[in-house]
């Protein structure tokens, strides 16, 4: 039989109640949730069935208590998640931290040390590093077929939102840097697939409450000279293909339904010669009347992942598409991997130093902007 951990959650929220404990559920042979802790009483009621058995506390420090409790996932607001992972390493769990990490580069290092202290007790919640089709499209750069790669662009377009909940407000380290950056910044550090030699970013607060971004624009230019871009936003009404990718052999893109991968490219049988510009009188002709490309097209569905899909808690059975109307998916897969860590001592494929330089860039990125807090046109007054 396999060991079952036994599993808190602190912050019984949107995250807690609907992804974390929705997605922990689906792996019953794995995990037992076994706890929920949120200081407001009013958080305890109504929670899904999968805190049946669960234990309720009014504070972390009720929670890391009780001896029964192997792992902690964190999924409070923004400004705690650091302080309250490493309350719980220093009680001596094993932690899931939500994203961000950190909220600022002093505060990840301070992570950092924490986890040097207990070593394979942390682990990362970069879910969508799991997700299908961020890894097809990896794959597909990583074969070849596209050729020498110099552009990639990471779109998050969430539906034009007039949010008004905590994460628009700066006091709480609310915005679409710090609620969406975590997780498309790391896909693009990953697909940039070199150190960063410089970013240029552009923040701005358009139509939702409080003073808190909801347009992020960040351009990454890595060492080997490849270009990753990051585009997040809530103020658009027509969301652009989740990804595109552009090489010297062809191109692709992953559509917003987020099924297929549309590819167009090189022949792989066909070789490319040497160019020479031509100075003198050129046939009155575009391009090369000299030379054929032969381009092959082709509309590939997304292999799938060895994990499941959620919407709101509920898990979407195989071809089924989400209703935008209700959130965005999530992957369940990196559970696996945090039980594989802990029972079998398994490397978890987050590195924390990988999640070191997802906060550098934040960071980064947010002064390179000059963003500064302020209520947008259409958003009024706080109350």
């Amino acid at each position: 039989m396999k060991r079952k951990l036994k599993v808190g959650i602190l912050g019984l929220g949107r995250a807690g109640r609907f992804m974390h404990s929705a997605e922990l559920s689906q792996y019953p042979e794995l995990f037992e949730i076994a706890a929920g802790a949120d200081h407001d009483p009013e958080r305890h009621k109504d929670l899904p069935p999968a805190f049946a058995n669960a234990k309720l506390y009014l504070s972390l420090e009720e929670m890391l208590a009780d001896p029964e409790l192997d792992l902690i996932t964190v999924a409070t607001r923004n400004a705690f998640h650091t302080p309250h992972a490493i309350q719980a390493l220093e009680a001596g769990k094993y932690v899931v931290i939500e994203k961000p990490i950190a909220t600022s580069y002093e505060q990840v290092l301070e992570l950092k040390a924490a986890a040097e202290r207990f070593p394979g007790h942390l682990f990362l919640r970069f879910n969508r590093r799991f997700e299908p089709a961020f890894n097809h499209v990896r794959e597909i750069i990583q074969s070849g077929l596209l050729g020498n790669i110099s552009y990639i662009k990471v779109n998050r377009h969430p539906g034009f939102v007039r949010r008004l909940d905590w994460q628009t407000l700066s006091e709480f380290k609310g915005g679409m840097l710090n609620n969406w950056g975590p997780h498309l910044i790391d896909q693009a550090l990953q697909l940039l697939d070199s150190p960063v030699k410089d970013l240029w970013s552009d923040i701005q607060h358009n139509v939702a409450a409080g003073d808190a971004d909801d347009q992020v624009k960040i351009i990454l230019r890595g060492e080997n000279g490849r270009i990753s871009e990051v585009d997040i936003s809530t103020t658009t009404t027509l969301p652009g293909p989740l990804y595109e990718v552009r090489g010297d052999r062809g191109s692709l893109v992953v559509p917003v339904e987020e099924k297929t991968i549309k590819m167009r490219y090189l022949d792989p049988k066909q070789q490319l010669g040497p160019l020479d510009g031509i100075r003198e009188n050129f046939p009155l002709e575009y391009g090369n009347p000299w030379e054929t490309l032969n381009f092959i097209e082709e509309e590939i569905p997304i292999k799938p992942a060895n994990g499941r899909t959620l919407q709101r808690g509920r898990v979407l059975a195989e071809g089924e598409s989400a209703d935008p109307t209700k959130g965005y998916t999530y992957q369940d897969t990196m559970w696996g991997y945090v039980w594989e860590a802990i029972v079998n001592g398994k490397p978890y494929p987050v590195l924390i130093d990988e999640g070191v330089e997802v906060v550098r860039i934040t960071a980064e990125a947010l002064k390179a902007s000059g963003y500064q807090p302020h209520e947008s046109r259409l958003s009024g007054h706080r109350r």
